[in-house]
């Protein structure tokens, strides 16, 4: 009986499972992205405060961290390192695999005592990206040895993640094509809303006012159909960093953490990161501009 069982939750659990296979294919080139990234340099600033959930803005004190410079290698990671949410979460099969990094220089944060080091330790990356999605993830985590902490910001001990957005030359443009109509259409539509609750709210004439209001409604629906609110929070217009491989990776990320959990752990957003690139003498002079407003970056549901 027990075996008959067994068998009946095999065939019912098979389906899906192959199912959800399907869905979470990875991307065939995610593997030749991660490998041509032989000594890529970035130079990245972290700015540590409280988010605000509600407005996506850092808030209170903050603590940035300036100076980070990390070396980005193709080949995989064999040391001791954090464990990654691709290479190691649910869908492995999503990720590059875990690569190489080299903390060139640690980063520094300036207290009452002066400035003070930022010790970041057992360094890795990798690139997670599904099949037939415009964009993927870069993501590089470390060990932090000890929590640094400046009034109520706080940078934690233990699993420190830094995760920026990237798309293909291709992706990136078709997105903005895509992005700009979209805008054009919710423009039009918004216009037309306007213009029908005002012409709707001078006429007496109580069947043009209900034809009005008819048609202010179609236009509020055309709005919210263009698509504009799904490509506003994806950082199109910012920055792009162009590594190898024709990667453009958006210069501005999150930061942030892991709890431990009996059902797999919190995700807590620490911050932004900002990165720039370039030849090593370039970057140990460069200085990068912290943005004070942490907006939504979306590229594939991967968090955060």
């Amino acid at each position: 009986m027990k075996s008959q069982s067994l068998i009946v939750l095999c065939l019912a659990i098979t389906p899906v499972a192959g199912f959800l296979h399907l869905i979470n294919k990875v991307n065939p080139s995610v593997s030749k992205y991660a490998e041509a990234q032989k000594e890529a340099l970035l130079k990245i600033h972290l700015d540590i405060g409280g988010v605000d959930v509600g407005t996506s803005k850092v808030t209170g004190h903050r603590l940035g961290v300036d100076g980070l410079m990390v070396e980005l290698h193709g080949h995989e990671a064999l040391y001791k390192h954090p464990n990654l949410p691709g290479a190691n979460g649910p869908n492995p099969q999503l990720s590059s695999g875990a690569k190489s990094l080299d903390v060139i220089r640690n980063g520094k944060y300036v207290d009452m005592m002066g400035s003070q080091k930022v010790a970041l330790n057992n360094g890795v990356w990798e690139i997670i990206w599904r099949h037939e999605c415009p964009a993927g993830a870069l993501i590089c985590a470390f060990d932090a040895p000890e929590e640094i902490k400046r009034n109520d910001a706080s940078f934690p001990k233990g699993r420190v993640y830094i995760t920026f957005p990237v798309w293909t030359s291709e992706s990136l443009q078709d997105l903005r094509e895509r992005k700009a109509k979209a805008e054009e259409k919710a423009i039009e539509a918004s216009d037309r809303q306007r213009d029908e609750v005002r012409m709707m709210n001078e006429t007496n004439n109580p069947i043009m006012k209900a034809l009005h209001f008819r048609n202010a409604c179609k236009a509020c629906e055309d709005l919210d159909y263009s698509g504009h609110r799904a490509y506003q929070a994806m950082p199109l217009d910012r920055d792009m960093i162009v590594l190898e491989g024709d990667l453009h990776l958006c210069s501005l990320g999150t930061v942030w953490t892991k709890r431990d959990g009996f059902f797999g752990g919190d995700h807590v957003l620490l911050g932004t990161a900002n990165a720039a690139a370039g030849k090593r003498e370039e970057l140990m002079e460069k200085k990068i501009v912290s943005e004070r407003e942490l907006e939504a970056v979306a590229f594939d549901g991967f968090r955060p």
